[in-house]
This record gives structure tokens, sequence and C-alpha cells, in this order.
């Protein structure tokens, strides 16, 4: 006899209110004569790497070549209320000794984006789909073709790292409320998701995330902001998220709930013809729900992340292109576990802005029961 226990009728109960009341809300608001529109954006861009890793496979030197990441965007508007948007991506084609062909990992080609948006205004969007969680501003609303550094922060999935919340590559399956008012002053982004799934989740509880920055110079609208503007643009911003789902099984231990706030913030502005970038981010875990080796962060622990990164960018050009030098020092300290900290330094060289572009990294993991760690990075990105 199947029996269904009070918690999963609440569960149930819960997702049905939520629906209809969105439901609701979409009737009511939507303007009637929605005009026709029709649009269609294409995009296509990629990254290729060479990267040597110190004390690699079978603690020897290993040499990988990959596309990190290989995307192809396409976006539609056929009213002036609703669009869409998707990303058919790859990510780590050809790393070693990686292969998730359903995500798109290693080989296998994913939708790593796909919603659709109902815009009401621009202080009033409904999100629906696979999108980024809105925690961070490193993963959370940073596009990964725009970076200041070769790539994300290490315990966001960046070098070979891995990303310290829930997520199918970055992103999870659910719907964001999100908008801009105050003229942009404000950007709000509340989610809700699956997050944790199967026997981790047994009571299939639903995942609350929120994220809300404040703009005090020229406002970022857009739903991916970029990591560094190339003095085009004049931004100091603050934000601040939090991530929360109850009752997971973590570590074998039942009714643990994950909870995990950041505060950060973003400074780009020019120079005369120059241009500086500072990012910094403060997060804490309270029962994680992932496991990162290189951390020593498993399922239900407690841990800090902080990170502060700067670049700065010269505006007379060098050659054919523009140089940027980086730098970033990254520290995680797990309760109960010593501290592991990156330290990455780098340089950006700019043939037309972010759309054509190489890169050199350097990064050195520093553990501290055992030895230092190098991995050297040489990227080709290009897009249109």
């Amino acid at each position: 006899m199947l029996k269904i226990t009070n918690q999963a009728k609440n569960s149930f109960s819960m997702k049905r209110q939520l629906t209809l009341i969105l439901i609701a809300v979409i009737g009511f608001s939507i303007p009637r004569n929605v005009a026709a529109q029709n649009k269609l954006d294409i995009g296509f861009w990629s990254q290729a790497w060479y990267q040597h890793v110190e004390n690699g496979k079978n603690n020897n030197p290993l040499n990988d070549f990959m596309v990190r990441r290989a995307y192809l965007s396409l976006k539609g508007q056929p009213t002036d209320y609703l669009g869409f948007f998707a990303h058919i991506a790859v990510d780590r084609l050809g790393q070693d000794g990686l292969d998730n062909p359903s995500l798109g990992l290693g080989s296998g080609l994913a939708f790593r984006d796909l919603w659709i948006t109902l815009s009401l205004n621009e202080s009033f969007k409904i999100q629906a789909g696979r999108m980024y969680v809105p925690l961070t501003r490193n993963y959370g609303t940073t596009s990964t073709k725009a970076m200041l550094t070769t790539d994300l922060s290490f315990m966001q999935g960046g070098i070979r790292g891995g990303i310290f919340y829930t997520s199918k590559v970055g992103r999870d399956d659910g719907v964001t409320l999100w908008g801009n008012p105050f003229n942009g002053r404000l950007q709000y982004r509340m989610m809700v998701s699956e997050g944790m799934e199967d026997s981790s989740n047994p009571n299939d509880q639903l995942r609350f995330v929120g994220r809300v920055v404040v703009n005090l110079l020229e406002p970022e609208k857009e739903w991916f902001n970029q990591g560094t503007y190339l003095g085009k643009k004049k931004v100091l911003s603050f934000g601040a998220g939090i991530d929360k789902q109850n009752n997971l099984t973590l570590n074998n231990l039942t009714g643990q709930d994950n909870t995990t706030w950041t505060v950060d913030g973003f400074f780009d502005h020019p120079i005369a013809k120059d241009a500086v970038t500072i990012e910094s981010a403060y997060i804490h875990i309270q029962n994680s729900t992932q496991t990162n080796t290189f951390a020593k962060l498993a399922p239900g622990d407690n841990a800090g992340l902080f990170y502060l990164q700067a670049g700065y960018y010269f505006g007379d050009p060098l050659g054919k292109g523009n140089l940027q030098p980086y730098f970033r020092y990254e520290n995680v300290s797990v309760e109960q576990k010593n501290e592991t900290s990156f330290l990455s330094g780098g340089i950006n060289y700019y043939l037309k802005g972010h759309n054509a572009k190489f890169s050199l990294d350097y990064t050195v993991i520093n553990h501290s029961e055992i030895d230092d760690q190098s991995m050297f990075t040489l990227q080709l990105a290009v897009g249109i």
C-alpha cells in the first residue's frame, strides 16, 4: 500500500500554491494587444585551452588540451513581453579524466541555459527554465565570456575546481522573479528551484535563492554582467545573496539544513585611457552539499570562502591589441580542517574586446598538509 507522508503532502501543496500564485500574477499582469516582434539573434563563442598541471595524473605532470567552453546562443523575442534564451553548450571537451555527457561535460551537448521570460516592465520579470543560480556575482551574474580572469574562482568551478553549491554546471531548474527598479539603482533576483534531488532530498524540499545588488554609479541591468568593462563603463556595486534548502540528507545525517550567504563588491572605472577593475566577496557555507578535494570540503561541512581579484587595462595598444594584467587571491577555511589558498596571476591580450583575446594564467594551490601545486593555462577565446 502506498503511503504519503505529511511532509510530502506539504511539499506538494506548497508547489501547487506557488504555481497557482504565479499563474494569477501572469494572468492579471500581461498587457493586452501584444505586438509581434519575431526577433532572433544567434551567436557563438569558444575558449580553447592548453593546461599544464604539476602533480596531476598519478602525481605526474599533466599536459592537457581541451575546449574549455563552446556555446551556441539563441535569443528570440516573438512579442514585446515574451522572449526566450538558450545556450547549447559543451564544457571541458577533452579534459583528462572528465566525461559527463548528460550535462555537456567532457563530451555530449546540453542546454546549459534555457529559459522563457515574461517581461512585464523593467522592474518585474518572470523567468522560467534552467538558468544561473542568483547567489554570487562571480558565477551568479557574470558571463563566462567576459571574465576578468582566465576562469572563474577555483571554488566556483574555475581552472580545475568544482562549484561549491548545488547546480547543474552553475545552473538550476526553476522560476526567478527579477528586475531593475529605481532606474537600475537596485537589482533583485529571487529564485525557487529544485536544488538537491534524489536520496539527498527525500522529501523533495524546494530550494530558495535570492540576491540584491545596489548600483551606485552606472547600473548593470542585464541578466549577464561583465567581469571587466575595459574602460567602457563606470560601475560601483554592492551585492548580497542567500541560498537555502532544508531537511536534506548530508554525509548520512538526516534533517540537515543547507544555508549559504554571501556579500560582494565590484568596482570598474576608467582612468584616462586606462581602466581598473576590482572585485571581492566573502561566502559562508553551513552544511555544504558539495565535495571539493582541493579544499578538503565535504557534504555537511561548514566553511568560509574569500576572494579578491583586480586587473588594470592599458588603453594604449601594444601591437594589435591591449594588455590587462590581473591577479586573484582566494582562501578556503573549512571548520576543523586546514586552510587552502589559491593565488593566480595572469595577462589578457585583447584583439577585439571579449570577442577575441589571448590569456595566460598561472595558479598556485597552497595546501597546508601537502606540497604546493601549480597550474599553467594558455587560452584563446573567440566569439561573435
